[in-house]
């Protein structure tokens, strides 16, 4: 990683592919937009905040300031939410779609969102005040890793659920099943090395000084691959969607047919 010495380490190779692949789905959420699809706020969210933590780890070749890395950790703390949010997003268009579960379920993970972000700020505003081991866990840190495990194993949990009702809406909603489904072993990856660090305190798991390897395989790789599932199913989900599918649901259920023997 940087050390102000001008030198390109492993690291730093990690945050120029960030840089390139992450302006590519930041590009894609603009073209959501535009076209009114879903997913483009927080898909381009999370691209934004990569790519700004992976410049400041750049900056850090040049000039090892504490103003940079203070930017890659505050960046690196970030934006995992925003892609389970991405998650729910999809869900949530199903369930606008074809009603599979109460519209108070999506209430849970927004409600400890807003905890999790209490927490990250007492323990944004208590790591500044220490002088020395400023990237260890705290309590705050092992608090704010707790509620995104609870978020995560609530979002599998409820997914799992729309799985198994899967016969009850058409095609094309369940694709966007499928891909929230193929991201949930990519986040536990992803959470499971968050998770490690806070509980061992060893630097090895440490995403901004540990090993470029472990985050390689453990940060950069999963959040790429569902980043990239999540672009490709959204582009190939057509805008308006829940209107010719829920016109599809509710001819159904007026022949008392689920949504799958329908389209048969």
């Amino acid at each position: 990683m940087g050390k102000g010495d001008g030198h390109i380490y492993y690291r730093d190779a990690l945050a120029l592919a960030q840089v390139i692949l992450f302006a590519f789905s930041f590009f894609a959420a603009l073209k959501f937009r535009w076209t009114r699809r879903i997913c483009w706020f927080t898909l381009g969210g999370f691209s934004i905040i990569r790519c700004v933590g992976a410049g400041c780890m750049l900056g850090t070749i040049n000039k090892d300031t504490s103003g940079l890395w203070a930017g890659v950790f505050v960046c690196e703390s970030l934006g995992i939410l925003l892609l389970i949010f991405a998650l729910w997003e999809m869900m949530e268009k199903i369930n606008t779609t074809v009603p599979i579960v109460h519209k108070k379920v999506f209430w849970v993970p927004q409600i400890l969102t807003y905890i999790d972000i209490g927490v990250s700020i007492g323990g944004f505003v208590t790591v500044s005040k220490k002088e020395h081991g400023q990237l260890l866990p705290t309590p705050w840190s092992r608090a704010g890793i707790a509620i995104l495990f609870l978020i995560y194993l609530y979002t599998a949990g409820v997914w799992a659920y729309f799985w198994f009702r899967r016969h009850q809406y058409g095609q094309e909603l369940y694709w966007l099943a499928m891909c929230v489904g193929a991201c949930v072993p990519l986040m536990f990856i992803r959470i499971l090395y968050s998770l490690i660090f806070v509980i061992s305190a060893n630097m090895t798991w440490n995403a901004v000084k540990g090993s470029p390897t472990a985050y390689l395989l453990m940060t950069l790789l999963p959040e790429v691959g569902m980043v990239a599932l999540c672009c490709f199913t959204v582009f190939h989900t057509p805008p308006g969607i829940e209107m010719q599918e829920n016109a599809k649901y509710q001819r159904a259920q007026e022949e008392g047919q689920s949504l799958s023997e329908f389209r048969h």
